[in-house]
């Protein structure tokens, strides 16, 4: 006979293991949040503005189009801000310890769909560090773009600024507890069903009938010794 598991086999198996599955969250609960706590380097973030534009005109036509072929360099722009044209630069500069290769993996440029701005977002552990670095990310960028494109249409629109009291991106405790929460709840789920399935014992009077289909005549009783 095919065996099928409805809801209440598996309230069944949740009820009898309640006490395991609420072991294993609340542990790994407790594991993600001592992980964050003491093992995770808090990370700040430091974004500064960089607008991307072309002379005015008179002209509304020419103006358009001149939108349009700074909106095309924009993709340029942002090799040109994590190449060694301008990080060599900037290690120079600042006299930074790290290298090159691992500056621009602080570094992170983006912009929106038909914007102009390019955002130049850097982290650091050192949230001074990381303000200092994107402001001059920018200011060798402005100066080496006209170098490298022949071009003056690159302007810092907003230097970075973190404020008095920063506040770090990761780790975030919350969320990294929450899913500690969740891992350790599956974990304690898939054990509990793993061991209704191979536990093959008949234990109960219901089982007996449900599973051999015979009639239960009597029952031993189990005495204390």
């Amino acid at each position: 006979m095919e065996e099928t598991l409805n809801l209440e086999d598996i309230l069944d198996v949740i009820k009898r293991n309640l006490i395991m599955i609420i072991s294993l969250t609340l542990l790994f609960g407790a594991l993600a949040a001592f992980a964050t706590a003491f093992l995770m380097t808090p990370q700040y973030e430091a974004k500064t503005q960089i607008l991307v534009s072309q002379a005015q005109e008179s002209d509304a036509a020419v103006n358009n189009q001149n939108i349009q072929a700074s909106l095309q360099l924009i993709n340029t722009y942002r090799d040109i801000i994590k190449s060694p044209t301008v990080l060599d630069d900037v290690v120079a500069n600042l006299d930074l310890e790290q290298t090159t290769s691992a500056l621009s993996n602080q570094i992170a440029v983006s912009n929106q769909d038909q914007s102009q701005v390019v955002t130049v977002t850097v982290t650091d552990e050192v949230a001074e560090n990381g303000e200092i670095i994107a402001n001059e990310v920018a200011t060798v960028f402005q100066e080496k773009v006209a170098d490298v494109m022949s071009v003056d249409n690159v302007s810092i629109l907003a230097p970075a600024d973190i404020g008095e009291n920063p506040s770090p991106v990761s780790p975030q405790p919350l969320i990294n507890i929450a899913i500690g929460l969740i891992l350790g709840a599956l974990l304690g789920l898939g054990i509990a069903f793993l061991r209704a399935f191979l536990d093959k014992r008949v234990t109960t009077e219901e089982e007996m009938q449900k599973y051999l289909d015979l009639p239960v005549l009597g029952t031993v009783a189990k005495f204390d010794k």
